[in-house]
């Protein structure tokens, strides 16, 4: 009897872990991933894990985001990578295929030039988002920045003077530059100051958990649903 209910016990311990959900921690962004669930990267995650039981989505401010991800032991973190500009995860890291690439560009006011590089940012005013990661380079350039809450705040602090420069990643401020009705502002599409492969990265899942997902994105890619996705048709 004892034997046949020890069996019983690991049995329900192997199922259990089999079947866990995963947590996938998103970092809140306009169009990407969204409380609402309608950003991009929540469709191609809720699609390719969520619908299937494997994960749990949340979606987070950015500060919480890292710390959340950063205390985890089986949870995954989007969009993110293991380029060590932007990050310094530790060996336990594994990484997916990338959902799309993002690109952070120096955006100036309405009608005024173009900036092309972190150094030409010096004694300017520079608007950023709060806990936004863009990069170690940026970082390191010491710059004068204004933090706000949202791309909206920033774009509206740039284009009333408050600020001389905006900093954000693409196709992030495309779709806010969209979503309030503008122009894009200027910027030298040729030359952003960093490349952003958005991807998961994640911590003490299952060994066919990223592969699942590396598959998932394949299939959505061959049949041009991921285009369809990413690009809002």
């Amino acid at each position: 009897m004892f034997r046949k209910g020890l069996y019983a016990i690991i049995l329900t311990v192997i199922s259990s872990s089999l079947w866990a959900e995963t947590t996938i921690i998103g970092v809140e962004i306009p169009g990407l991933h969204q409380k609402d669930g309608g950003g991009v990267y929540d469709v191609i995650i809720n699609g390719a894990l969520v619908s299937t039981g494997m994960a749990k989505l949340k979606v987070l401010p950015p500060a919480r985001a890292d710390a959340d991800f950063e205390a985890c032991q089986n949870c995954c973190y989007s969009p993110a990578n293991k380029n060590p500009e932007f990050y310094s995860f530790g060996s336990d890291i594994v990484e997916s295929e990338p959902m799309d690439v993002a690109k952070v560009y120096i955006f100036s006011p309405p009608g005024k030039g173009v900036y092309s590089s972190l150094q030409e940012l010096k004694g300017k005013k520079v608007a950023t988002r709060h806990g936004m990661n863009y990069g170690k380079s940026f970082n390191n350039a010491n710059l004068k920045v204004s933090a706000a809450n949202s791309l909206e705040q920033n774009i509206k602090k740039l284009e009333g003077g408050r600020t001389d420069a905006m900093v954000a990643f693409i196709p992030d401020a495309y779709l806010t530059f969209k979503s309030m009705g503008k122009s894009e502002f200027p910027h030298a599409k040729d030359k952003p100051v960093a490349v952003h492969k958005d991807a998961l990265v994640c911590r003490g899942v299952s060994a066919n958990f990223v592969e699942e997902f590396n598959k998932k994105l394949k299939s959505l890619s061959a049949s041009g649903e991921l285009d369809k996705i990413l690009n809002g048709s």
